[in-house]
């Protein structure tokens, strides 16, 4: 890979903060080259003979994945949306941050472009690099793997560019009070919406939230903590919604099961739990993602609306952050207490049984830097 040039207002960036995602499809062209790096990222999903057989998995499932797009009549919305909040963002951190302006926000996808290596070579002059998981709730199959790419990615160029005195992460933010009380906003929001619109008590709607699952392997043998903080996640807003006194039932469960066959997953699956309600009204919260893409707009608001007309009067979904004000603030604050840190990157450990190639290399990557080394010093002085 070829270093890009620097544009000259690129050299006088101060702060640059990475937004580090999955990223989606933007036309029909997309689609194949998007599968094909997903499955044949050893990181997210494990299979015999990976490149031979993720290309074809990728090869296979194409078509459908075109299909599902044409019905939408749109592709992924994640672009374009990230897009407006790295506006947002910079806008927001020159405004109420300007020691560490001017800030430039950018998104640095895994799959696609723009990549995080090419968004890392456009601002390799920027006197701080932060790099920013989209993903609030840590996986290995998710901020792991975008974080081991951009890991690769510097290390490569270490030797000419110095990035690991510049560069810093900010990772699982799950059990943040105002991550709690962000989605419990718009819960509440749609909650409110829907007793009117319909006539509804409380004890009519049952919450679902559902998350992306992954391997059950993943999280009982190899300690994968995700599921773990995707259930803090909903008991921590449920409290919130509860001290804001909302009376309903609730229930979590996993979508979006990829891969072999004979793989059990995390259960209970969304469809059942969407099966099993007893309510008039199911308000479906799509817990793990931040941004709509393919597995908000088509799988819950279409394949799952559909099991949902089979066994309740309506059907709706909480919208995800995108755009929402409070998102941006939220967003704000992250990158700000992050500089204000001295720029410590905390990143969660290795799973206890780690089967990853560079794990243990990027993590120490980011917390053998100058920066991190400082923050520790003088966190010990202070004590």
């Amino acid at each position: 890979m070829k270093i890009m040039p620097t544009k000259e207002s690129d050299s006088q960036v101060k702060t640059a903060v990475i937004l580090l995602n999955m990223g989606g499809p933007q036309n029909n062209e997309e689609v194949h080259p998007y599968l094909k790096e997903l499955f044949q990222d050893r990181e997210i999903l494990k299979l015999p003979f990976q490149k031979i057989l993720g290309r074809y998995i990728a090869w296979k499932r194409s078509p459908q994945i075109k299909e599902r797009y044409a019905e939408l009549k749109c592709f992924s919305p994640t672009h374009k949306i990230m897009e407006k909040q790295c506006e947002a963002i910079s806008r927001k951190l020159d405004e109420t941050h300007p020691q560490s302006a001017p800030h430039i926000c950018v998104s640095g996808f895994r799959y696609l472009s723009p990549r995080t290596g090419e968004m890392l070579s456009e601002l390799q002059h920027a006197e701080r690099i932060i790099l920013f998981s989209q993903y609030p709730q840590h996986s290995c199959s998710t901020s792991g793997s975008s974080l081991c790419d951009a890991y690769r990615w510097l290390d490569k160029y270490e030797e000419n560019n110095n990035f690991r005195d510049k560069t810093s992460v900010i990772d699982q933010w799950w059990d943040r009070q105002d991550y709690s009380e962000l989605w419990a906003m718009l819960i509440r929001r749609k909650f409110e919406e829907m007793k009117s619109n319909f006539k509804l008590e409380d004890k009519d709607i049952r919450i679902i939230y559902s998350a992306h699952s992954l391997p059950e392997d993943y999280c009982f043998k190899k300690g994968d903590k995700y599921n773990i903080e995707i259930q803090g996640s909903v008991d921590r807003i449920e409290s919130v919604l509860k001290n804001w006194g909302l009376c309903h039932e609730h229930a979590l469960g996993w979508q979006s099961k990829v891969g072999p066959q004979r793989t059990k997953w995390l259960t209970p699956g969304t469809p059942d739990v969407i099966r099993e309600t007893k309510q008039k009204a199911i308000l479906m919260i799509p817990i793990a993602f931040t941004t709509d893409h393919i597995e908000t707009l088509d799988e819950i608001d279409i394949e799952f609306r559909g099991y949902a007309e089979e066994v309740v009067d309506h059907f709706e979904r909480s919208e995800c952050f995108n755009l929402e004000t409070d998102f941006i603030n939220l967003c704000v604050r992250l990158v700000i207490e992050h500089i204000d840190s001295n720029f410590l990157s905390e990143i969660r450990p290795c799973c206890l049984n780690c089967e990853g190639y560079d794990c243990s290399a990027m993590r120490q990557y980011f917390k053998s830097s100058p920066v991190h080394q400082t923050s520790q010093v003088n966190s010990s002085s202070s004590a």
